[in-house]
């Protein structure tokens, strides 16, 4: 702090950010530069901040004692350098009074090149991305589709993102831009508005409660919209679901649910209305509710198969009994069950009843889960059998013992040859002696 003349002011002043630190030359960016000793009061920089040659004029609502100077850019369209840094300067530029940003500001000239999708629903209601460079120079940006702005949703340097505003017409539609002062055009690069899209059909035109059922939706001008959904309201219960483009009559929807634990409405096994059906299309309203009928069934109710698990031997299917296993719709749409047994899908025979599965060659247990739509739902344990008569200890515990058997019946027979080698050789000693005693008792006889 120095005294003058009975007046205060800070000395060295320091610049610690820049925000933004990039701004169209046409100017009008608003810079707001943080720091330390950036002055007591506004008179003290009122007249001191500047870009290069290019004057930035301080916005006294905005400013903060010592710490903030938000400023307004004049136009730089004339000066030629691209970078330059921040000058502030307290009542005066001497070496003590003067601050200057470490970080240059950068002087650019954003442009854009073309908008994705390049069409959509005269009602609006399209997210868009205008691709470029530059876009996320400046403080502030404002997009206009013809003469209605575009909801502005995000931006960075190669794109901006916004949500078109309703059409006044069809038809091709100038896509302005504006970052500051600068006024961005480029005659080429236009947003085609279309017809707003109608539903025709739906067909199923039902459901099971947890929806997730495959829909197919004809209709006009569906290719319009690139995120469409589909709604629906039964009591207190709203929900939507994903919808899949095919072209520009026909699309796939997975139906709503409309299950809930808390309901106080139940769905009639006979099927029950929802209170609206309808479909999200960008701001297309008039498709919100549809007049198409359309009809919801309780989902499937199965047995458990067991209190613990349910055991089977090889060759014997699984069955699994339930209800509402058919919907009593009319047509000849049926619903699609998935059993696994584990991670394995079987093969499956459906009736009103009960499901009948084949599973594939497994043994051991395995969880079993019914899918179908969006229900899903897993009734136990499997606990499958090998096709061998005897477990596998069993098998180990015999071939064991046939091993120790064999070892002992060997043992005998080397035991039962020695002692027949030892017998052998007496009984010739003894032959030997005999024959001895013979010869001897035949010459003394002789004599």
């Amino acid at each position: 702090m120095h005294a003058t003349a009975g007046n205060s002011r800070c000395t060295h002043p320091r610049i610690t950010k820049l925000s933004p630190e990039t701004g169209p030359r046409q100017g009008g960016t608003r810079l707001t530069i943080t720091g330390e000793n950036l002055g007591l009061q506004f008179r003290d920089i009122q007249n001191g901040v500047r870009i290069g040659k290019v004057a930035c004029q301080p916005i006294e609502e905005e400013y903060i004692s010592a710490e903030q100077i938000v400023c307004r850019l004049a136009d730089a369209t004339g000066y030629r350098v691209q970078e330059a840094q921040v000058e502030v300067c307290v009542r005066d530029c001497q070496p003590e009074y003067r601050a200057i940003s470490p970080k240059a500001f950068t002087f650019v000239s954003p442009y854009f090149t073309r908008v994705v999708p390049t069409r959509g629903p005269v009602s609006g209601g399209t997210r868009i991305t205008i691709h470029g460079s530059h876009l996320n120079a400046g403080s502030a940006v404002s997009v206009k589709i013809g003469l209605n702005t575009c909801h502005f949703e995000r931006r960075t340097a190669r794109e901006i993102v916004c949500v078109t505003p309703a059409g006044l017409n069809t038809g091709g539609t100038p896509v302005m831009v504006d970052i500051n002062a600068a006024e961005l055009r480029n005659p080429e690069v236009k947003f085609n508005y279309t017809t707003d899209p109608t539903i025709a059909k739906i067909e199923p035109d039902w459901s099971i409660a947890s929806g997730g059922t495959p829909l197919t939706v004809t209709g006009t001008n569906l290719a319009t919209v690139r995120e469409p959904k589909m709604r629906t309201k039964y009591g207190e219960i709203q929900s939507i679901n994903n919808c899949t483009v095919v072209n520009n009559t026909v699309m796939v929807c997975l139906a709503p649910s409309v299950a809930a634990a808390d309901t106080e409405r139940s769905l009639s096994e006979v099927g029950s209305s929802p209170d609206e059906i309808g479909f999200v299309m960008d701001s297309v309203r008039t498709l919100l509710v549809v007049n198409e009928s359309f009809t919801y069934y309780p989902d499937p109710v199965f047995e458990p198969l067991a209190p613990t698990m349910l055991e089977l031997k090889p060759g014997s299917p699984l069955i699994l009994k339930g209800r509402n296993l058919i919907p009593p719709a009319a047509g000849n749409t049926r619903l699609n069950y998935t059993v696994l047994i584990g991670d394995e899908p079987c093969v499956l025979t459906v009736s009103e009843t009960q499901l009948l599965c084949e599973w594939p060659n497994l043994t051991g247990q395995h969880k079993v889960t019914v899918r179908v739509g969006g229900f899903e739902y897993s009734p136990g344990t499997l606990q499958i059998y090998s096709d061998s008569l005897l477990t596998l200890p069993a098998i180990i515990g015999i071939g064991g013992g046939g091993g120790l058997l064999l070892l002992v019946i060997i043992i005998v027979l080397i035991a039962y040859k020695r002692k027949s080698r030892d017998a052998d050789r007496t009984l010739k000693r003894l032959q030997l002696q005999m024959d001895n005693l013979e010869s001897r008792v035949a010459l003394e006889c002789k004599e």
